[in-house]
């Protein structure tokens, strides 16, 4: 791996880094101005979002990088260049069909899914958003595809800046006419941060000088086409699965409820504990999963391709170690201090119950944006879709009868168990195409000492019962400490991984 990649890819992991920071305060700002109701809201008007994002793009991002990879791997420029145009046009028409779909059929769906006239208008603003990020994911896919990060990592950043910016420019204002003018601005202010990390990306695309070129003859459109859409149709059809699966979730959550007896209200603001603050607390971590996972397609992809087994093995076992290890810290730390995080962050304890429940999953949910990644670069996005399919009537299923039972904190119940059970179902399949020995001792022994140990001197010598904001956050900076030291400690990890894990799980 050239010198200039590692910069790269380590630019992406802090970009990402930055942006997902940047959200988590977007998050926050937007919970305090529009409170669990609006954000209730915004989560029911952001299930159609992705549905048709989804739809739109139809997994032509990892479908682009991966051909992108291959092309490069042995010098085809031209096809690499033709790829990505083709992969426009096919973007263009299939985002712009699904907006016009979005204005003409708002009403329908506004009442048949939620029964609420009053989402007909926020419905019909996300189709500013839905062209911009469509396109956006091609571009993103082709600079993966060329592993140029920079892009990306610049566009991700200035999004979560201006969503921010927006907050007291558009949001605020709009609040005064209601709880769903407030929505409405958070839609016209997604999408106008979406369309500035379009030009962004162009802009990039434009300026860089593509030196190189190849003389081999390109491929007929239409094989080419085909060729990326047999990639891109099983991706994108599992991503489909997976959006509805969230989408679904959404709606069943305040279905169940209601008819165990829970008011609207008390639904849809169940939905902004669970949706708007604990779960993106939960997923907020995955900014370092997230560009090993990007890397990880065209560089498992790569070690396929070259016959090097060893090297595919050895970026599969680190990255699923990785993984595993922050999921038991985040567990830990959720645990730990379930109740001052959401206050500290959000202003409200109420998700602490929440909280406290989903540190379970932790150590489950983070190896599954890896699992799907590497599935991806082996060519194989028929297994993931598989799994995928099983994973979502388990927990739709789930849902149904442990919300009905529970409340709120019977959809905390089903992510724990559907998380847990995707870890083995993924792992396995894994397996059962490239053979990766599983490592108890230092994948769950050790990190489990390791977690032991400083929750043990955790409760003994800090006070984490404290709310007092400056006193959590030691709390937690000493408990990181803690766990940090009794990982090195154990051996967890050698001092090559560190490195290797730091460079984007390449060499």
């Amino acid at each position: 791996m050239s010198t200039s990649l590692v910069k790269q890819t380590f630019m992406l992991i802090i970009a990402s880094l930055i942006a997902r920071f940047l959200g988590l305060i977007y998050q926050t700002m937007l919970s305090r101005t529009v409170g669990p109701q609006g954000l209730g809201l915004y989560q029911m008007t952001f299930t159609v979002f992705l549905i048709a994002l989804t739809i739109a793009t139809a997994g032509l991002s990892q479908g682009v990088s991966k051909l992108t990879s291959e092309f490069l791997a042995v010098g085809d420029y031209n096809n690499a260049r033709k790829n990505l145009r083709l992969s426009l046009i096919l973007v263009l028409f299939s985002s712009s069909v699904i907006c016009l779909l979005l204005i003409f059929f708002a009403p329908q769906l506004a009442n048949y899914l939620f029964n609420d006239n009053r989402l007909i208008l926020p419905f019909r603003l996300l189709t500013i958003a839905i062209i911009s990020v469509s396109v956006s994911a091609v571009f993103q896919g082709y600079f993966q595809g060329n592993k140029f990060m920079l892009p990306t990592a610049i566009s991700q950043v200035s999004e979560q800046i201006l969503r921010i910016i927006f907050i007291p420019l558009i949001i605020i204002p709009l609040l005064k006419g209601g709880i769903i003018a407030a929505t409405s601005g958070i839609i016209i202010s997604m999408g106008l941060a979406e369309i500035t990390g379009l030009i962004i990306l162009t802009i990039f695309f434009f300026k860089r000088k593509s030196e190189k070129y190849s003389y081999k003859k390109t491929m007929p459109s239409g094989k080419l086409v085909k060729k990326l859409l047999f990639l891109a149709i099983p991706i994108g059809f599992g991503s489909l699965i997976s959006t509805l699966n969230y989408s679904l979730s959404t709606i069943l959550i305040p279905k169940a409820m209601m008819l165990s007896g829970a008011t609207r209200e008390y639904a849809v603001e169940s939905i902004g504990y669970y949706s708007g603050m604990a779960l993106p607390l939960v997923f907020f971590p995955t900014v370092f999963t997230f560009p090993i996972a990007l890397s990880l397609i065209p560089g498992v992809s790569e070690a396929l391709t070259t016959s090097n087994l060893t090297l595919l093995k050895n970026r599969v076992t680190l990255a699923t170690k990785f993984t595993i290890v922050l999921g038991f810290f985040v567990g830990l730390i959720f645990k730990i201090y379930s109740g001052q995080l959401p206050y500290l962050i959000f202003g409200y304890q109420k998700v602490q119950y929440i909280i406290a429940v989903l540190a379970y999953s932790t150590v489950f949910c983070y190896p599954q944006q890896i699992f799907t990644s590497i599935l991806q670069g082996l060519g194989k996005p028929g297994l993931a879709l598989r799994n995928l399919i099983i994973l979502t009537i388990t927990n739709l299923l789930l849902l149904f009868f442990w919300v009905s039972k529970y409340g709120i904190i019977g959809a905390a119940y089903t992510f724990v168990a559907v998380n847990l059970l995707a870890f083995i179902i993924d792992f396995l399949t894994i397996r059962s195409v490239v053979f990766i020995p599983f490592n108890i001792l230092d994948w769950f022994i050790k990190p489990f000492l390791a977690i032991y140990t400083s929750y043990k001197i955790s409760v003994l010598f800090l006070n984490v019962t404290s709310f007092e904001p400056l006193i959590s956050i030691l709390n937690i900076i000493v408990t990181t400490l803690v766990f940090s030291v009794a990982l090195m400690l154990s051996n967890t990890f050698h001092f090559n991984e560190l490195k290797t894990i730091i460079k984007g799980i390449k060499r």
